[in-house]
């Protein structure tokens, strides 16, 4: 029987020289011990062992003058058959440069923009989002982190107000739609046709019951495998998927067919 394919939609890296320290940050900000370090050697390692075939890599600029080389080193990223790049933007931007951004973006042909509206410390809905949303003109999905009971930032009703106010474009609301506030990204997101979720970050903190309750409630067609790494482990995620008792076909909605017709890979 042929192996599984596997997308995995949510990894973070960093270049080498400052991968320690950027995922000291990120460890920090959760307060929780990091997986691995964050580096492309190692990312690849971890996707050997968990059979992981692509991974879509990332990383967020809190500051505006990290913009440039972020988008520079996820460019660089692309370049390796088995990552694919998603850029980044900051909220401190005029209209000229994201303007300018996404020219940058598209031009290296990554595949989508990745956002963080709590590192950022900007509202899922603000005037920022609006404006990059309008300029975008749904040429690439926009991944952005949700949910958070420590701030209101990235809440699912915020993520919904973008939604809909942009239904030509594809938003990914990472951790089930909101990580720790399922509920309200059930009641806030579930049923949104430009809208998918991706597992990082959530399986280890709920029963199965709970999980398959949200996979019931956005639907098997809008479920994308993300492992969240450095901070767990590929292997691990992919082990968790497999316990669930998904059917096959389910399976490969969630490993790949979904990721796949996202980003254009069918």
């Amino acid at each position: 029987m042929p192996r599984q394919a596997v997308i995995d939609f949510h990894a973070h890296v960093f270049p080498e020289k400052i991968a320690q320290l950027a995922v000291a940050s990120i460890s920090d900000f959760y307060e929780i011990p990091m997986a691995s370090p964050g580096t492309v050697s190692d990312l690849l390692a971890a996707n050997e062992l968990a059979g992981v075939d692509f991974s879509v890599v990332f990383s967020t600029a809190t500051r505006l003058v990290q913009v440039e080389s972020i988008n520079r080193f996820m460019a660089e990223c692309q370049q390796v058959p088995a990552l694919i790049g998603f850029g980044t933007l900051h909220p401190d931007m005029s209209a000229s440069e994201i303007h300018e951004t996404l020219d940058i973006i598209l031009g290296n042909d990554l595949r989508g923009i990745k956002m963080h509206p709590d590192f950022q410390q900007m509202e899922a809905d603000s005037s920022f989002m609006h404006e990059l949303c309008r300029q975008l003109q749904g040429r690439l999905p926009i991944l952005m982190h949700a949910g958070d009971p420590r701030y209101d930032y990235s809440h699912p009703k915020r993520i919904r107000n973008l939604a809909l106010a942009f239904p030509d474009t594809q938003f990914i609301a990472a951790h089930f739609g909101g990580w720790s506030q399922w509920p309200e990204a059930i009641e806030s997101l579930a049923g949104l046709p430009n809208l998918f979720v991706d597992t990082s970050s959530s399986l280890p903190f709920m029963p199965v019951e709970e999980i398959l309750r949200l996979i019931d409630a956005f639907g098997i067609d809008r479920i994308l495998f993300g492992s969240d790494y450095p901070m767990w482990q590929p292997a691990d995620e992919v082990r968790l998927i497999e316990a669930l008792g998904l059917t096959a076909p389910e399976k490969q909605a969630i490993f790949w067919d979904n990721s796949s017709r996202l980003l254009g890979l069918m």
